[in-house]
């Protein structure tokens, strides 16, 4: 991911090693590191649920996730930037789709966390960033550079690795 955030002018090793230490890198290390923390804790969470259908479990996991994060989040949003949390009830018809197909993707990701060893589910997300490179360069039109190409590469190899070492 990294690499597709290098600066237009080149990739090197003392680009990279200088981003890394950039606090935009840090961060998105820091929020890199809590996602696959919370990927984990997830996978725990269904596994210690009752019930025979780890279906069900993922999407009672899932429920749980969604009423916690909108428990911590809105009265956030409600404090630090109450114009958006109104924004956020006036704007519900559009939103209520974003939401939806939010929780459909997450519905997804919990039944394989469910099903299968959560760094080879995260692992093989990663594959989403092929679409995302596609979608930018064939509908918004956007340049693809020779660090995009390097850091989708670098994805891709991670991928078929995995699957290589299974």
């Amino acid at each position: 991911m990294l690499a597709l955030s290098l600066p237009k002018d080149g990739f090197s090793v003392t680009e990279l090693a200088r981003g890394i230490a950039e606090p935009a890198a840090l961060c998105g290390l820091g929020a890199g590191a809590a996602f696959a923390l919370s990927a984990v804790l997830f996978k725990v969470a269904n596994v210690a649920l009752a019930g025979d259908d780890p279906i069900l479990r993922a999407l009672a996991t899932l429920v749980a996730t969604n009423i916690l994060q909108t428990l911590m989040l809105g009265p956030w949003l409600w404090r630090f930037d109450p114009a958006q949390f109104r924004l956020s009830f006036s704007a519900w018809r559009s939103a209520a789709w974003v939401g939806f197909l939010s929780a459909a993707g997450s519905s997804c990701w919990f039944s394989a966390f469910a099903l299968a060893p959560v760094a080879l589910v995260r692992a093989l997300g990663q594959v989403e960033m092929v679409f995302t490179l596609a979608f930018s360069r064939l509908y918004l039109k956007e340049a693809v550079r020779r660090t995009d190409v390097l850091g989708l590469a670098l994805v891709v190899a991670g991928v078929v690795l995995i699957l290589a070492g299974r």
